[in-house]
């Protein structure tokens, strides 16, 4: 606790560092992008999607930005809660001809069913309805709100985005559909995949655990770098090249088919996952390579 107090007094002093390797930019969270054919400025938000909704007041120059732009662009528009809802829990439901004994040993169904357990206080049998993917994202957030104990799921930092849009009569648009977003979430691996990703996520919580205040603190320190190195690096339950791009790289490609002609348009204030920023693949460099002035933000 300490050291996230200590952490978010460093926020504006670390987040007005602009740092550029050789190939990628780092160093702020927000980013202007201008020239090529836009008459006005847009603006790019690398978020923490975890967040809580406040945050976005700490990071200098993002309400300035926010309210200099015509209109909100987010990885989906929210502005049917409900709906996104409903398709998401339809998404998670496990298919009705396959139980958690097909996919796992006896040995790894009791070690599975006890860690998550001893995790949420309910087992495999009452997370028998849902796919392993579903149950990942669960682990995964428990991993999390140790670090954001009062974290409101209806109010984190794209929540509060599209909320205070909502609020000033700003047009929100979405890059994606939710179907998208439900493809990158659960369509890139099958059910047994999953399930050994599960169970490797469970024998290794101990370094997710670890790993969550690093993303953390590289997230405040607007280190787009580092958090790309730990997505390059992870050697604990490692993704497949084919999945690394559906969830990132290949809908970054999809998006940049989308944004030039959306900030032409208006003005935009664009708000999506940080690690779509950062790296060769990311939209900065994408951005930058398509013509544009890409630069810090709010420093």
């Amino acid at each position: 606790m300490k050291k996230l107090v200590l952490l978010s007094m460093l926020i504006i002093a670390t987040c007005s560092v602009y740092a550029q390797t050789e190939t990628y930019k780092s160093g702020s969270v927000l980013w202007k992008i201008s020239g090529k054919d836009l008459s006005k400025p847009s603006y790019l938000l690398g978020t923490l999607h975890l967040k809580p909704g406040e945050y976005l007041d700490s990071i200098p120059g993002a309400m300035a930005a926010f309210q200099s732009c015509e209109q909100i662009v987010g990885e989906v528009s929210m502005s049917d809660m409900t709906g996104l809802q409903k398709q998401m829990m339809q998404a998670m439901k496990m298919n009705p001809d396959t139980t958690y004994k097909m996919l796992y040993s006896d040995e790894d169904y009791k070690f599975v069913n006890e860690n998550l357990t001893s995790l949420t206080g309910a087992g495999l049998e009452q997370f028998a309805m849902l796919k392993p993917a579903a149950i990942q994202l669960s682990v995964t957030l428990i991993a999390y709100t140790k670090f954001f104990p009062n974290l409101n799921p209806v109010n984190t930092l794209d929540i509060r985005i599209q909320s205070e849009a909502a609020k000033e009569q700003k047009p929100v648009l979405g890059l994606e559909t939710i179907d998208d977003q439900i493809y990158a979430l659960f369509g890139t691996m099958n059910l047994q995949r999953q399930a050994d990703v599960l169970l490797c996520s469970l024998k290794n919580m101990d370094k997710l655990t670890i790993s969550v205040p690093e993303i953390i603190e590289d997230y405040n320190q607007c280190n787009l770098n580092k958090l790309y190195q730990l997505l390059e690096d992870d050697e604990t339950c490692p993704s497949t090249t084919f999945e690394k791009n559906a969830l990132n790289e290949d809908r970054n490609n999809t998006w940049m088919k989308m944004l030039p002609e959306i900030m032409k348009e208006k003005s935009s204030f664009i708000a999506v996952g940080a690690l779509h920023l950062a790296g060769e693949a990311g939209l900065l460099s994408l951005l930058e390579e398509a013509g544009y002035k890409v630069e810090p933000a709010g420093l």
